[in-house]
């Protein structure tokens, strides 16, 4: 009778897992390639490629800079916009306009002009523009005139991928976020929309402070955790100092009681997404780090500041 019973019990647990989705968590091997820069050469008030002025273009954001997220480079090199397949895309600035060929057969790379004096003495400031289907003629190019289509070249879904980069010491992707935030907060946030953190802060001499959110096909979501690491010397272990309670999209920790007055401080952040094991970090720098900071000799990024 305990054998019937056992086999009753088994056969209905297996015809209802049968039933039942199944969820895959994708595991990232580690990789300390340096993939993710910080801020770029200076600050310029960029439309949205997706509009030849400044008053519109602000799509739905698919996925954000730096977001972590279960397929592709991950966390997210650029910034994924909605656009179907041949929608135009605009020079967010003057510059200009070269072919490459990274995803397919018509990317762009734009240098920025951003001193605007028609003179390429801006430093390693560019952007640029994935799985286009089409591009226009190379040269330069002012701020709102058509660069090309978009479409799904490299890709199985038709969107824009564009972002700002340094190429002169390999390829790296810099913050987007502060070069939209002359936006009112309806459109992209005032840029937040774009970066998985943002508005990074030092505030009353002892608080650490970002905004972060993620942007799930336009969907805004919030992370699953948001945790300090700090360390007061260069060669120090990384201290866990928890996880940070969020008070809207704005996450503060305050050092006041964790070291003395006085103290320099060499700090980060650690985003985790609900269902995706692979972490992001504030500053962003390598292509798939260890969640743990402490697990590897590799110098994560980080900020300095010194509690008063």
């Amino acid at each position: 009778m305990i054998n019937k019973i056992t086999h009753k019990i088994l056969a209905v647990s297996l015809a209802i897992s049968s039933m039942m989705p199944i969820f895959v968590i994708n595991v990232f091997a580690a990789d300390y390639s340096i993939v993710f820069g910080n801020t770029p050469p200076s600050i310029v008030n960029f439309n949205s490629p997706l509009s030849s002025s400044s008053t519109s273009g602000f799509v739905a954001v698919t996925s954000k800079w730096n977001q972590p997220r279960s397929s592709g480079t991950n966390p997210h090199n650029g910034v994924d916009l909605q656009a179907a397949v041949n929608t135009n895309v605009y020079a967010p600035y003057d510059g200009w306009l070269t072919a490459i060929s990274v995803t397919g057969p018509y990317d762009i790379d734009f240098l920025v002009d951003a001193n605007n004096n028609n003179i390429q003495d801006d430093g390693d400031y560019h952007i640029r523009f994935y799985h286009m289907n089409s591009r226009e003629p190379t040269g330069k190019k002012s701020k709102g005139a058509l660069i090309g289509k978009s479409g799904s070249q490299g890709t199985s879904a038709a969107h824009l991928h564009f972002g700002i980069c340094s190429v002169s010491d390999g390829l790296k992707w810099l913050r987007n976020e502060l070069n939209y935030r002359h936006l009112s907060s309806t459109n992209w946030n005032s840029g937040k929309d774009l970066d998985a953190y943002a508005q990074v802060q030092w505030n009353n001499n002892n608080t650490a402070s970002i905004t972060a959110y993620i942007m799930n096909d336009g969907v805004k979501e919030h992370f699953s955790d948001v945790r300090m690491y700090y360390r007061t010397t260069t060669s120090g272990a990384w201290t866990d100092g928890g996880a940070i309670t969020r008070s809207g999209d704005i996450y503060n920790y305050n050092f006041s009681g964790k070291v003395p007055s006085g103290t320099t401080v060499q700090w980060m952040m650690r985003i985790l997404r609900s269902g995706v094991s692979q972490a992001a970090f504030c500053p962003a720098k390598f292509y798939q780090p260890d969640n743990n900071p402490n697990a590897s000799s590799y110098a994560y990024g980080y900020w300095t500041n010194t509690v008063r």
